[in-house]
C-alpha cells in the first residue's frame, strides 16, 4: 500500500500527466477515424454479401458452359483439356465436383497412356483432397508420382501440392512438436518453389511474403505482400483474396487488429465475388468484430461462412469454424437476452408512465371540454353576431344606396309630373282633347317603367358589380345570357337581383316587374332547371354573390 501512494506522489509521474493527457487528446480522433474506416469496410462487405447470388450465378453459368462444350471437345481432341478446365471451375468452389472431374481427367489421361497428364490429374486429385481435409489420401497420391519424370511446370505445381499439403496438415494439428515439424517441411518445399520462380515476379514476391509469414518476418511480409497487391491485375479475384488475408494475418502478429479486420474484409469481399467456398477469411472476420460488440452481423458473417463452407464440403474448415460458431452464438444469446430484460423493464416503465398520463388526460380532457363547450358556445355567438353584422352592413349600404338613388328619381317624378300637369292645364284651357288623350296613353307609361327598371339596375350594379359573371358561372356556357350593355339586367336576371336584395315573395317581385305571379314562378323554375346546381341550392347561392 505504502509503494502505491508512493508512485502516485512521484514527482516525476506527477509532471507526466500532462503528456499522457496530451497524447490521449491525439490518439483520440486517430481512433475514431480507424473505427470509421472500419465500419465503412463492413459496410461494403454486407453489400457485397447482399449479392452473392448473382456472382454464385455467374459461377455457374461459367461451369454450364463449360461442360455444354464437352461433346465438341471430345470431338476437336481436346477432351483433357476441357475436363481439367471444369476441374479449375470447380477446385476453389465445390469440392466434390472437383473431384469427380480430376478423377475424369485421370480416367481420360490413362486411356491415352499420357504420363504427363497423369500427374496432372493426380496433383489436381491431390489438391481437392487437400482442401477437403482428407491429407492422408492426399499424400498417398502425391508420394505415387515419380519427381524424377517431372517436367519444369509439373515440378512446380507438385511442389506447391506439397507445401499445401504439410500447412494445411500443420494448422489441422496445431499443436507442438508437430505444428513446427510440418510447417518445417512446408517450408522447404515452398522455399524450392521460391528457387523455381523468377525473381520480383508477382508470383515471386507472393511466395516470398508466404515464406517470411511462416518464418514470423511479418514485417517483411508486408512490403512482399504489398508488392502483389500494386502489380496484381483487379480481375485476379482469388490472389487478392488469399494475399490480403495474408496480410490480415500478419497485422494480427503485429498487434493491429484494425488493420488486420480492414484486410480481412478485403479478402472476404473478394472471395465472395469470385465465389469462391473454401474460404477462411469471412469466419476470421466474424470472430475479430464479434469481440467487438458486432453480434449479429459477426452472426451473420460466420452463418454464411458455415453455408460456404458446407457447399464446399471441406472437413478441414467445419473443424475450425465449430471452434468459433458457439462462442459468437452465445454471446449473440447473452446481448438479446440482455436487451429483453432491458426492453422488459423498459416496457414495465412505459406501461406505468402511460398509465399516469391517461389519468392526467382523463383530468384534462374533462376539463376541455367544459372550455371547448364555453368556446364553442362563445364562437356560435360570435359567429352569429358576425353574420347579422354584415347582413346589418350589406342591408345598410343597400338602403343608403337605394334611399339616395329613390330621392333623385322621386325628384325627377315630381318634375315629370309637374310638368304633365301644366300640360294637361293648358290641353284643356284650349280644348286639346285629342292631344291630351295622346299624352295619356300607355307607351308613356311603360316609357317610365323602363326609366325605373334602368334606375334599378344601375343602383344595384354599383351594388354588386360582379353580380352578372358569377350568376353566369352557375349555368353551362351554352346556357349563359348577358344583357344588353355593362349598366342593366335581363328580366331573369332581375328576379334574382331582386331576391337577393331580400325580396323573396313573388307577389311583391311580380309587382314591381309588371308580370303575374304564375309568369314570376314560371321564370324561377325554368332557370333554376337550366343551372348546374341543385334547385334547393339556387337561390341560397344567389344569396352568397
Amino acid at each position: 500500500m505504502l509503494n502505491f501512494v508512493e508512485q502516485y506522489t512521484d514527482k516525476n509521474y506527477m509532471k507526466r500527466i500532462p503528456l499522457l493527457l496530451l497524447l490521449a487528446v491525439i490518439t483520440m480522433p486517430v481512433s475514431m477515424m480507424a473505427a470509421s474506416q472500419i465500419e465503412d469496410r463492413l459496410k461494403q462487405v454486407d453489400a457485397s454479401l447482399d449479392l452473392r447470388d448473382v456472382y454464385d450465378q455467374r459461377r455457374q453459368e461459367r461451369i454450364t458452359r463449360l461442360k455444354n462444350d464437352l461433346p465438341q471437345a471430345k470431338a476437336d481432341d481436346r477432351y483433357f483439356e476441357q475436363l481439367y478446365r471444369i476441374y479449375d471451375a470447380y477446385k476453389d468452389y465445390c469440392y466434390d465436383s472437383a473431384y469427380h472431374y480430376a478423377c475424369k481427367c485421370m480416367d481420360e489421361a490413362v486411356s491415352r497412356n499420357n504420363n504427363d497428364r497423369i500427374v496432372k490429374s493426380k496433383l489436381a486429385i491431390s489438391f481437392s483432397l487437400t482442401t477437403a481435409g482428407i491429407i492422408s489420401e492426399a499424400h498417398e497420391v502425391l508420394n505415387s508420382i515419380n519427381r524424377s519424370t517431372l517436367n519444369e511446370n509439373l515440378l512446380n505445381d507438385y511442389y506447391q501440392q506439397y507445401w499445401l499439403l504439410w500447412r494445411n496438415l500443420a494448422d489441422y494439428v496445431g499443436q507442438e512438436p508437430y505444428y513446427s515439424k510440418f510447417i518445417q517441411k512446408s517450408n522447404a518445399y515452398l522455399d524450392s518453389l521460391i528457387q523455381r520462380t523468377p525473381e520480383n515476379t508477382i508470383e515471386w514476391w507472393s511466395l516470398k511474403g508466404s515464406l517470411q509469414m511462416r518464418e514470423h518476418h511479418y514485417q517483411d511480409a508486408l512490403e512482399s505482400f504489398g508488392k502483389v497487391m500494386a502489380g496484381i491485375d483487379k480481375t485476379d479475384l482469388h490472389l487478392r483474396a488469399t494475399t490480403t488475408a495474408e496480410m490480415a494475418w500478419a497485422y494480427i502478429f503485429l498487434d493491429n487488429e484494425d488493420k488486420a479486420i480492414d484486410y480481412f474484409a478485403q479478402s472476404a469481399i473478394a472471395d465472395n465475388e469470385s465465389a469462391t467456398r473454401e474460404i477462411t477469411a469471412l469466419y476470421h472476420l466474424a470472430r475479430f468484430i464479434y469481440k467487438r460488440g458486432e453480434y449479429d452481423r459477426a452472426s451473420r458473417y460466420v452463418h454464411q461462412a458455415l453455408e460456404d463452407i458446407n457447399f464446399y464440403n471441406t472437413r478441414l474448415r467445419k473443424v475450425e469454424i465449430n471452434d468459433i460458431l458457439p462462442i459468437i452464438e452465445q454471446d449473440r444469446y447473452d446481448a438479446v437476452r440482455s436487451q429483453r430484460n432491458w426492453l422488459i423493464a423498459a416496457s414495465v416503465l412505459f406501461v406505468v408512465l402511460i398509465v399516469l398520463i391517461l389519468c392526467a388526460y382523463v383530468v384534462n380532457h374533462r376539463k376541455n371540454l367544459k372550455l371547448a363547450e364555453a368556446r364553442n358556445t362563445i364562437s356560435n355567438q360570435l359567429e352569429q353576431l358576425k353574420t347579422v353584422n354584415d347582413q346589418l352592413r350589406e342591408a345598410d349600404k343597400i338602403k343608403n344606396a337605394y334611399i339616395g338613388r329613390s330621392f333623385y328619381i322621386n325628384a325627377e317624378y315630381i318634375e315629370k309630373v309637374e310638368k304633365l300637369y301644366l300640360s294637361v292645364e293648358r290641353k284643356i284651357a284650349t280644348r286639346q282633347y285629342d292631344e291630351l288623350r295622346s299624352m295619356m296613353r300607355q307607351s308613356a307609361i311603360n316609357a317610365e317603367r323602363e326609366n325605373m327598371y334602368e334606375a334599378f339596375d344601375q343602383t344595384f350594379l354599383k351594388l354588386f358589380p360582379e353580380f352578372v359573371e358569377r350568376y353566369n358561372q352557375l349555368f353551362e356556357e351554352k346556357d349563359r345570357r348577358m344583357p344588353p350593355n355593362d349598366h342593366s339586367l335581363t328580366s331573369e336576371m332581375r328576379i334574382f337581383a331582386l331576391i337577393r336584395l331580400g325580396i323573396n315573395d313573388s307577389e311583391r317581385i311580380a309587382k314591381f316587374l309588371d308580370y303575374s305571379v304564375h309568369t314570376v314562378n314560371t321564370y324561377k323554375t325554368r332557370i333554376k332547371n337550366r343551372s348546374i346546381v341543385e334547385n334547393d341550392n339556387f337561390e341560397q347561392l344567389i344569396m352568397e354573390l
